[in-house]
């Protein structure tokens, strides 16, 4: 910060502290307006400090998780509703975990994605959005992983006239600069200091969200029911496949991401996320659908989408059996939607030896294998590294392979 203070030649004027107090008293109006039109959101806004800035590092608004921070020049341009609606913005980007989920996506396109999943949340929501705030009904239904994922391919490109309108890395922020600056002592944001710390702060939001959710329930009037969705996302527990795939991939050869050492560029934030040699998953999945499975699909399909918003670019090869092999084909990034659609046949027992025919056919980088385990497993394991993903009550049909059960967190 020192570099930053010898450049800051021009301080506050008597005038900005004025409004630094009058749009605090503004925009705590604003919030306290919501918890009678919209107290879902109110409740969790409650969670943050409002904290007005004039600074030149913050030409718009932001979040760390625990404040919210807002150049006082910005909002004082604002109406009444948009300012509501960029303070729900910020809320909404701490419920949804956008600063954990990023994975060392490029950040410019991160949050773009983050900004048009919160955005419909929102206009849902507040039945408002501001007409530069990044909006398109044909993302109505899709997360930010599968958003980004149209973005980086060009599928999609933002609208004339629509942009960002907060700025998403306050750590970044805190040290840009250029010419004279104003600098707000006021503005201070906290980034957790280690990977743990950002766990910790996520975590935190999800019971957050859990427990509004839980006196809402308590409450006069039903949870709107978008809300009510991704509610329930949310309270189910997920096996983190980014820290999964980052243990599992470390035994592979070669490959696009390495694993060890970790990023640089991310590491002053605490962040110990994969270097990249590129951007690109090659990744082989059978999904067991045996008759003692058919409950758990939903469960598999889910996690076959989360792995595949895990990475920039995906050529994941999706085997579907029982006793035989049902379907096999290959899924890119772009098509995220079709596991929601996915159509799988058979039901009936299970064999795992068609599936190894099937890979050893060709050369893999790696086999996850989705199943309760209740068959015969070869007894000699392939050449190429094969991870057991499990059901809550499934057996390993095997003693080689690594193993985890989709109740079971990975540390």
């Amino acid at each position: 910060m020192s570099a930053l203070k010898e450049n800051a030649t021009l301080l506050l004027s008597e005038e900005d502290q004025a409004l630094k107090k009058t749009m605090r008293i503004a925009c705590e109006q604003d919030r306290a307006l919501m918890m009678t039109a919209q107290p879902f959101t109110a409740m969790l806004a409650m969670q943050l400090n409002l904290i007005p800035v004039v600074d030149s590092r913050l030409p718009t608004a932001g979040t760390d998780g625990k404040n919210i921070f807002f150049n006082a020049r910005f909002m004082a341009r604002r109406s009444e509703a948009d300012r509501r609606f960029i303070i729900a913005h910020e809320v909404w980007h701490c419920a949804m975990g956008h600063f954990r989920r990023q994975l060392g996506r490029d950040s410019k396109l991160w949050n773009q994605a983050c900004d048009y999943e919160v955005n419909h949340i929102l206009r849902a929501e507040l039945g408002h959005c501001p007409t530069d705030a990044l909006w398109d009904k044909r993302f109505g239904d899709l997360s930010a992983e599968e958003i980004y994922a149209r973005l980086t391919h060009g599928i999609e490109q933002p609208r004339r006239g629509q942009t960002v309108l907060d700025t998403h890395d306050l750590d970044a922020a805190l040290n840009e600069h250029s010419g004279e600056l104003v600098i707000d002592p006021d503005f201070h944001p906290q980034a957790p200091a280690t990977a743990q710390d950002q766990q910790s702060l996520g975590e935190s939001w999800r019971q957050r969200l859990i427990a509004v959710a839980q006196q809402r329930d308590r409450l006069p009037g039903n949870l709107p029911g978008h809300l009510r969705r991704i509610v329930d996302r949310i309270r189910e527990p997920q096996v983190p496949w980014q820290q999964l795939l980052a243990r599992f991939l470390q035994k592979q050869q070669g490959g696009d991401r390495q694993w060890l050492p970790p990023s640089r560029r991310h590491i002053h934030r605490g962040l110990y996320l994969p270097s990249r040699k590129g951007s690109f998953l090659e990744l082989t999945v059978a999904l067991d659908n045996s008759g003692s499975c058919v409950n758990d699909v939903p469960i598999f399909l889910a996690e076959l989408k989360g792995i595949l918003s895990s990475f920039n670019r995906v050529s994941l090869r999706l085997i579907v059996f029982d006793t035989r092999v049902q379907s096999d084909e290959v899924l890119t990034e772009q098509d995220l939607y079709r596991l929601n659609k996915l159509e799988i046949t058979g039901g009936g027992g299970t064999d795992f030896r068609p599936v190894f025919e099937a890979c050893n056919e060709q050369s893999l980088q790696a086999l996850i294998v989705l199943t309760d385990g209740c068959a015969e497993a070869p007894e000699t394991p392939p050449a190429y590294p094969t991870l057991w993903v499990l059901t809550s009550d499934g057996r390993s049909p095997t003693d080689w392979g690594d193993v985890v059960h989709l109740n079971e967190p990975a540390v």
